[in-house]
């Protein structure tokens, strides 16, 4: 399913041209909530790796770019982080070159990334696109910009209680702006229509870009919607 021309949405993740892109995993999030004393069992990198498993067995690609916020805390670099990341990159064949976007919880993320040979930068710009993580505005943005950070989601009348995992579509001054969901598998996300935004690109009233019509026709195909 085409979300912009040339950009493909393959499951929770984007397609475009033989790069593929994905955000915020926030490895080591059960971790970090059971030191807080939240009894939750660590089932979320499994997921992650068969899920993106799934995606590499339906797409030819060269390059995989993670958007942003690959680890969960903040400062450091728990166990948990450290051995999931190198397990995540040992997971993805040798032929695809691996990028890292830093996301706002990345501040301690090059120490892992070097054990791999894996490329950190701060954003990824590839003909009219920006990929970045979104929770900054920067300099210098191409026509085309494709953020995480805000975890998008939405809900439906008759099941207002329930979520969805969901992409965003609209314009942010003279660019278009797409918002990836989360790959992470513990939180659904926000429901950008009703909860407060994080990122400073979604400052507007996001109902203005709904297309009922369209997401009711993508209810089905795994609760991934999103807006014209």
């Amino acid at each position: 399913m085409k979300i912009h021309d040339k950009i493909e949405i393959v499951d929770l993740a984007l397609k475009y041209k033989d790069i593929l892109i994905i955000g915020d995993l926030q490895l080591g999030y059960e971790g970090y909530l059971n030191q807080k004393g939240i009894l939750v069992p660590r089932f979320q990198f499994k997921e992650i790796k068969e899920r993106l498993n799934k995606i590499l067995k339906k797409v030819k690609i060269k390059k995989l770019i993670f958007n942003g916020d690959i680890k969960h805390e903040f400062g450091t670099i728990s166990n948990q982080e450290w051995r999931e990341i190198l397990q995540l990159i040992d997971l993805i064949p040798k032929s695809i070159e691996i990028i890292f976007v830093k996301g706002n919880h990345d501040i301690v993320l090059n120490p892992v990334a070097r054990k791999r040979g894996v490329k950190v930068v701060d954003y990824y710009k590839i003909d009219d696109i920006t990929i970045m993580h979104g929770d900054k505005i920067m300099p210098n943005l191409s026509k085309i910009l494709i953020i995480g950070h805000e975890h998008p989601a939405i809900s439906f009348e008759e099941k207002k209680d329930e979520k969805f995992k969901c992409f965003l579509k609209g314009k942010w001054k003279n660019h278009t702006l797409i918002v990836m969901p989360s790959f992470n598998f513990l939180t659904i996300g926000s429901d950008v229509t009703k909860e407060k935004r994080l990122s400073p690109f979604l400052k507007q009233d996001l109902r203005n870009y709904m297309d009922n019509e369209k997401i009711e026709n993508l209810k089905d195909i795994g609760g991934v919607a999103h807006s014209k």
